[in-house]
Parts: C-alpha cells; sequence; structure tokens
C-alpha cells in the first residue's frame, strides 16, 4: 500500500529538493527504514560483545560507537540490552551529540532529554567527569528518560522535570554545552512511524515553531561566554529549521553559526533568503536518500566571550547522612563491596553522599545546586534507607563493575538461570553461597545486571520490574 503525504508536506519537500526530489520520494516510499545500535563504551566496545549479538552491523560514517543494523533480531529484548551496554537508536540520531562534541570535566544541559538517547550518548562522552544536567518537563517522558540512565550506569547525571524558562532563572548562563533536540513536527520520522503522518499539518508546523522559539530563547541564556549550544530537529521544513536559527540569532546577537564540518552524507543547511548574511549553509541536514538515517537539522551556535566574569553555580558537596543512616549504609558496604578504585569514592565517609527523604545519592563533583527545582533524580541514585536496611538500586548495580561486588552470580548467555533471573524468579545457587550473606551482583558474561538477595539458599531476583523479560 503506497503510502499518501499530505499535499501541503510534498509541496516543501519538493521546492526544498528541486531536481532531487524524485530521489526522495523513491526512498520513502519503497526502502525500510534504517535502524542503528549504539554501544556504551563506558563499560565495553563493539569487538568484546558482537559475538553475543547475533546482529550484522555496518559501521556509520558520523561516529565510531554506532553502527547501522543490517541484521539482527528483537535486541531491545537481548539481556545486553538489559545490562545497558546497547542503546537502540535512529542512526541520524546520534549525529547533534557528536556535533556537541562534550568533553570529560564539563557542565552541560541536555534541554529536552526523554527519552534518554541523547543523554546516553552524551553521558559515554563524558565518560563520568563533570556533570550532565538531564531535563524534560513532562513528567511521564521523564519516568522512560531515568530508566534508560540507570541503565547506562553513569554517575554523573542529575534528572530535572522543568520548563526551560525555570532552569534559566535557576542556573544563568554557566553551561558549557547545551543540547535542545527540540518537539517539532517529526516529517523526518515519517517512514519509521507513519502515525505522525496524521499529526501533521502547516498550523500543527507553525505551533511547534513557536514553542522552539521559546525553548532556544531560554537555552541561549544558560549558554556560559564562549559555549556551545546545539539544536536539532528530526523535521523537514524551514519554518522549524533553518528559520528558527534565523529568528534565535536576530534576537541574540552574542551568538553565531558555527559551521559543521561538512562530509558526503550531510547537507548544507538551505538559506532562507538570497544574501542571507548569518551563513545558514554551515548548518546541516540529513535526508533519507543521501544518508544511512532518517530525517534531521542540526545547528551548532557559539556564545561569544565577555571580559566579565559570569556567576559560577557548582558546589561542592558535604555528607548529609545522620548516625543512624551512616551506620545502615556502612553495614552494606562492608558486608558487599570490595576496597577498589570502583568503590572508594562512595565509601560510608565520603563527602559527596546525600540523602534526599530516604534515597541515598553520589553527588559528582563540580555539580551546580539544584535544590529549588522539581527534581527526579539528584545524581547517582544508590540506593533507599529503610529503617536498619540499605536497598541498593538498580543504577548502583549497573554503575559498578564485578570486581566491585564481594558476592558475584555469573551468567552465561546461555544459562537457563539467566532467563529466571530477568524474569523475576528465584534461582538456585552454588553450595558455597547458601548461607544467607545478603546481596549479591548478578552478572551476564561479566557484565552487571542487577542484585539479588541470598534467602533460604536461593536467590531472589532484585531486578527492576521495568527490566523484567516474561
Amino acid at each position: 500500500m503506497t503510502t499518501q503525504f499530505p499535499a501541503e508536506y510534498t509541496t516543501e519537500i519538493n521546492r526544498l529538493l528541486r531536481e532531487y526530489s524524485s530521489c526522495f520520494w523513491d526512498v520513502m516510499k519503497i526502502e525500510l527504514p534504517f535502524r542503528g545500535i549504539r554501544i556504551n563504551t563506558l563499560k565495553t566496545s563493539l569487538h568484546q560483545i558482537s559475538p553475543g549479538l547475533s546482529a550484522v552491523t555496518k559501521p556509520l560514517p558520523w561516529t565510531n560507537v554506532g553502527f547501522q543494523l543490517t541484521q539482527g533480531g528483537n535486541l531491545g529484548k537481548h539481556p545486553f540490552f538489559a545490562a545497558g551496554l546497547i542503546y537502540l537508536q535512529e542512526p541520524s540520531a546520534m549525529v547533534p551529540v557528536e556535533v556537541l562534541d562534550p568533553q570529560p570535566g564539563e557542565l552541560v544541559l541536555d534541554l529536552c532529554a526523554a527519552p534518554g538517547g541523547k543523554t546516553t550518548q552524551i553521558l559515554s562522552r563524558m565518560k563520568n567527569l563533570g556533570t550532565l544536567i538531564s531535563n524534560d518537563s513532562n513528567p511521564r517522558r521523564v519516568q522512560a528518560l531515568a530508566r534508560n540512565i540507570e541503565r547506562w550506569g553513569s554517575r554523573n547525571c542529575a534528572i530535572t522535570i522543568e520548563v526551560p524558562e525555570r532552569l534559566a532563572e535557576h542556573f544563568g548562563p554557566v553551561f558549557d554545552r547545551v543540547l535542545v533536540d527540540a518537539p517539532c513536527s517529526g516529517e523526518g520520522t515519517f517512514r519509521t512511524d507513519p502515525s505522525e503522518i496524521k499529526k501533521w499539518s502547516t498550523s500543527f508546523s507553525k505551533r511547534c515553531s513557536v514553542i522552539q522559539d521559546e525553548i532556544l530563547w531560554f537555552a541561549g541564556k544558560m549558554v556560559r561566554p564562549g559555549g556551545i549550544l546545539v539544536y536539532s530537529t528530526c523535521t523537514f521544513n524551514q519554518l522549524e529549521n533553518e528559520g528558527s536559527v534565523m529568528r534565535f540569532l536576530q534576537a541574540n546577537p552574542d551568538f553565531s553559526i558555527d559551521p559543521i564540518l561538512p562530509q558526503p552524507e550531510f547537507s548544507s543547511g538551505i538559506p532562507v533568503s538570497d544574501g542571507d548574511p548569518n551563513n545558514l549553509n554551515g548548518t546541516i541536514r540529513i535526508w533519507p536518500h543521501l544518508a544511512p538515517g532518517e530525517g534531521h537539522y542540526i545547528a551548532r551556535l557559539r556564545k561569544s566571550e565577555a571580559d566579565t566574569e559570569t556567576r559560577s553555580t557548582r558546589q561542592n558537596f558535604f555528607s548529609n547522612l545522620n548516625a543512624k543512616q551512616q551506620i545502615v549504609y556502612k553495614r552494606f558496604y562492608k558486608t558487599t563491596l570490595r576496597q577498589t578504585t570502583g568503590t572508594k569514592f562512595i565509601s560510608p565517609n565520603s563527602p559527596h553522599l546525600v540523602c534526599y527523604g530516604n534515597h541515598l545519592y553520589y553527588i559528582a563533583e563540580g555539580s551546580p545546586p539544584l535544590e529549588g527545582l522539581k527534581i527526579h533524580h539528584w545524581g547517582w541514585w544508590l540506593g533507599t534507607l529503610k529503617g536498619d536496611n540499605f536497598i541498593p538500586s538498580s543504577a548502583f548495580a549497573l554503575g559498578v563493575s564485578k570486581e566491585d561486588s564481594q558476592l558475584v552470580l555469573e551468567f552465561t548467555l546461555e544459562d537457563s538461570d539467566l532467563n529466571s533471573y530477568l524474569r523475576g524468579s528465584p534461582i538456585r545457587v552454588p553450595v558455597e553461597m547458601t548461607v544467607d550473606r545478603g546481596w549479591v551482583l548478578a552478572t551476564v558474561e561479566g557484565f552487571p545486571l542487577g542484585w539479588g538477595k541470598i534467602v533460604q539458599g536461593r536467590l531472589k531476583s532484585h531486578i527492576p520490574s521495568w527490566l523484567r523479560q516474561s
């Protein structure tokens, strides 16, 4: 069945592509969408896990950690997905973070972060150094965001649930890099999600552009002098792409386009008018008939340097655990973890352990204060203090290595008990582990999956319900 596209959409594509439009329509009507996979370099490499993936991959031209899937089953159900070793992501959606180029030690903001693909990519680039504030204004979407961050095993990310205006009021111009992957009319996703076609209209696109202008305005207020703002959409029309950038630059003369290096798979941005002074051809477009990915638009903007010093919101943290909380966590630490470089910084006397309610967090060095904002997670969520017990979180398990745990139950991919653990079912353990000794780190092929607890000679799975497989 041939897909029917709105007439206004067809007219705009034909105007933008001119003599090349037939190539675009051929691809849209015939070829299947591209699928992609990205490797969590905080934990592994494609070479290390490819024997267990049962997938065929092809390198992508714009990143060395993302690959086109040419063959492969439902990897969302693969144990390596549960272990946070891979992220399934449309190939061109990996480009904005490559353009952002976040560095270890920086303060970075992902302003429209859910469901978390670009956030996890930023975290891999930052190598657990510096701080990422991952934000989304929709509380329901934040649930998916938090789960992907937990799977990723990063230690330097806080999750906020705020509108851009509130964040701009709170932080001011302090971020080294800000990513705005803006809500848009989604024309670039029509192949992957045909239901988006029914939502599309010119009036919808205009509403999106108004929202984008507001988000960009406040995003610009949070970039430090000399910092970088990257704007991206998954749509084609100029109103939401080059038009949004033009309107932002006109309202913010302290920003300018920082040209993105061209490569064969990228097309230049299309000037809105002849003699456009803002060098929009330094922004890029990704078209599905030219690149192994769906539609995207990306612009990198740089804020001018300033002579005056801007205020900094970075602060040092000092543990606020009370005496009882210290005792409870210390008991867990001594009975569950080993003294390693991977656990030293979360030892009971660490100044970066902070309790909010009964949740225990590790707050990364140099993190900004968040009090006054709506928070989902303040940092790396280690677990929950309940009376005399400490219940470690799945984020804790996925952020350590098997060498950090005193008791480890190792599964292979062929192990039938692995499926039982992923279902949340109890498991028989080796005789030497049958003494009720508490928490055990479950792993698959050496990579942490989650916690279990030995009770009466059996391991009770503590993998969270959202990661369980039927």
